[in-house]
């Protein structure tokens, strides 16, 4: 039996490093790698032409990059637009751009549901279905980056769309960390 292949969306810079050492391939390349799916938005690797055909070929034969999908993008007159984005698994989460002067905002989920049962919020009426990997996390801000035209400039991130980020704290720290590398969106702290 194979094991299932490796997903870049859910390895820090220095994880990927490691992986592609291990298939005896120059840790540079990893730093290439982040750089195309965090600062350029790209997630084909046949997309990714600085990198060598034969690693391109590893890449597709030894990882997979899961990136949620946008099943919705509702626009408001103010400017705000409201993502419903659909994970590997099927199951749903929200998140936010708010294009707030003079910052931009991404508002990002960190849980399917949450445990919370607060009385103000929807969310927590459907209780908690699962946390994010970090992966899923950060894939959300790649994919407002992405579809805001922001993958190059600065924003903001609050972590304020479904669930509570403090009962999924390792995802949601190593997504931090993910998202803040120097070669990928370099988002600060």
């Amino acid at each position: 039996m194979t094991s299932p292949r490796t997903d870049l969306a859910e390895l820090e810079l220095p994880e990927l490093e490691a992986e592609l050492e291990g298939r005896r391939i120059e840790p540079f390349h990893g730093r290439q790698l982040y750089r195309w799916i965090y600062k350029r938005g790209i997630t084909d690797v046949d997309r990714m032409t600085d990198l060598a055909r034969s690693l391109r070929q590893v890449v597709k034969t030894d990882f997979v990059l899961t990136t949620p999908h946008v099943l919705k993008d509702e626009h408001s007159v103010d400017g705000t637009r409201k993502f419903l984005l659909e994970l590997a698994d099927g199951h749903r989460v929200e998140a936010v751009f708010i294009p707030d002067t003079p910052s931009m905002t991404f508002c990002i989920s960190t849980q399917v549901g949450c445990a919370m049962s607060c009385g103000f919020c929807l969310t927590g009426k459907m209780g908690l279905v699962r946390n994010l990997t970090a992966g899923e996390i950060a894939g959300q801000v790649r994919v407002l980056a992405a579809a805001t035209g922001l993958l190059d400039q600065p924003f903001n991130i609050v972590l304020m769309g479904m669930g509570e980020p403090l009962h999924n704290y390792d995802n949601t720290m190593k997504a931090l960390r993910m998202l803040h590398s120097e070669h990928g969106l370099a988002v600060s702290p």
